[in-house]
């Protein structure tokens, strides 16, 4: 009789147990409601172990159209096939796994803004160039899209088809905070196709043309940029600031781009957004003149679309005003995707 009622006990028991279980409850769906700072990396390695099946959660989860913007309260279902960790029970629930297609990250296009191939570069030291444009094919002053140029060219094994990127210099720029030197301006003015090699020198085309190419122009291996951007955020803690600008222009605002004096050893990448912002003071007490220090004044906000190691090239995506070289830029803080990009088209990151 003890062990009929000792069997009846723990057969209640586990019955309880699994009723009382969510990762093996039948028709259970197992969701994860998403907090500050989570993102499907973080989510997997917390319930799964491994962080890297994010995309088989991203396919899940079709409302999430970036795995890089998901917000609080959004509510993530998980992987029922995989093991969920939910102490104090640990269940594996035995399914079998579906096959999963891996959606492709989708970007911003950015053209619309500017044209990435023709951003430039702001460098501390000036580069060795491969070639220069030394005439032309007509009597011509200025050069455009189409017209055949004479090149000589300072490196070897140059081939028919390889392609390089016309450009000048500008003089030595001084840094507008410090007034000490701090580069170059590199204009990037159109891209080149080369052709026949000559007897000391080559015949080339020039297929796209920026803005006016002249002789002595010079030249350095063309390097793609896409405009299919695809914004992240910023995750650490600094202040830059815009050195100069595209064209060199002294009065930035929307569509502009900007030199920034810091690059990818401070962790900056294409994508990263950042904020120009103009620091506020006010006085308090009139009679005691006592001035308090107030939120800075957003003055508008930079996505990155080039780093090189000291200095970072970026587009002025939006303006609340006009503003001068030597402002200060700091990291956007963002959740969502901003309302800004919506209007864009999107696009697949390679």
């Amino acid at each position: 009789m003890k062990s009929k009622a000792l069997y009846i006990g723990i057969s209640l028991f586990f019955t309880l147990l699994l009723g009382l279980s969510p990762s093996i409850s039948a028709g259970k769906k197992l969701t994860h409601t998403v907090k500050k700072g989570d993102t499907l990396w973080s989510i997997c390695e917390k319930y799964y172990g491994d962080p890297y099946l994010w995309p088989e959660l991203w396919e899940m989860n079709q409302f999430v159209t970036n795995p890089h913007w998901i917000s609080p309260g959004d509510i993530i279902k998980l992987l029922e096939h995989k093991e969920i960790k939910l102490p104090p029970v640990k269940k594996v629930v035995k399914q079998k796994k579906q096959p999963v297609t891996i959606r492709k990250l989708m970007g911003v296009d950015v053209s619309s803004f500017t044209n990435v191939n023709a951003l430039g570069l702001l460098l501390h030291e000036m580069i060795v160039p491969w070639g220069k444009i030394f005439d032309f094919k007509t009597e011509k002053i200025l050069l455009s899209e189409g017209d055949t140029v004479y090149v000589k060219m300072y490196k070897e094994n140059i081939k028919p088809g390889d392609k390089f990127t016309i450009y000048s210099i500008s003089d030595p720029i001084n840094h507008p905070l410090t007034r000490q030197p701090f580069g170059y301006i590199y204009y990037f003015k159109g891209i080149l196709d080369m052709g026949k090699a000559q007897k000391g020198y080559h015949i080339a085309k020039i297929s796209e043309s920026f803005k006016t190419i002249y002789k002595n122009d010079l030249l350095i291996p063309y390097h793609p940029v896409s405009s299919c951007i695809l914004p992240i955020p910023y995750k650490d803690d600094i202040a830059a600031h815009i050195v100069a600008a595209k064209d060199k222009l002294e009065l930035l605002g929307q569509y502009s781009v900007v030199y920034i004096d810091a690059g990818s050893k401070k962790n900056i990448q294409k994508g990263n957004i950042f904020e120009a912002i103009q620091e506020r003071e006010s006085t308090s007490e009139p009679l005691t003149k006592e001035t308090v220090a107030l939120p800075p004044t957003i003055l508008g906000k930079i996505l990155i679309l080039k780093a090189t190691e000291d200095t970072s090239a970026g587009v002025v995506f939006w303006a609340s005003k006009n503003f001068t070289n030597g402002v200060t830029v700091r990291p956007m803080s963002w959740q969502k995707q901003p309302k800004k990009f919506a209007n864009l088209p999107s696009c697949p990151i390679d």
